[in-house]
């Protein structure tokens, strides 16, 4: 996809990840040009998860965890698979920079859960829910933020 004015071009090829507690949505901007490039979705995980539960309740050998343990789990596997893709990513050197966007509430977290070397190619984290804005909308909220 073509970025158009009053965008400014990416300089060098930045990976931007649109981040909520279970899906992130990658994208590669370079120059004039944005192009979604991946998925992270572990809502197919966190709904087998729960027929399994469901299935050991059912039989009478399993309880049920809290709730605030279960979201804890949910999000440390999300955080898991998103560091092992960026890393895999950064390795491939598909990427120079790096933009987040991330729930406010969850941004430190998120930064505590990075691996260091994506933390240092991290240039600016947006702390606002992108995952349902227009990839336009995206790339504006980026590149009015304050850089890291």
């Amino acid at each position: 996809m073509q970025i158009s004015s009053p965008l400014r071009p990416f300089k060098k090829p930045t990976l931007v990840v649109v981040t909520n507690t279970q899906k992130a949505k990658l994208f590669l901007a370079n120059d004039w040009e944005i192009n979604e490039i991946g998925i992270i979705d572990t809502a197919e995980d966190i709904k087998q998860e729960k027929n399994d539960r469901e299935n050991l309740s059912d039989s009478g050998s399993g309880r049920n965890e809290p709730c605030i343990k279960k979201n804890h789990l949910i999000k440390d596997h999300f955080y898991h698979l998103l560091n092992e893709d960026l890393m895999r990513r950064l390795q491939n050197n598909e990427f120079e920079a790096l933009a987040f966007t991330v729930p406010e509430e969850l941004e430190s977290e998120l930064k505590e859960c990075l691996h260091i070397q994506l933390l240092k190619r991290t240039t600016v984290f947006v702390p606002k829910n992108l995952m349902k804005d227009d990839l336009l909308d995206i790339l504006t909220h980026i590149q009015e933020a304050p850089k890291e």
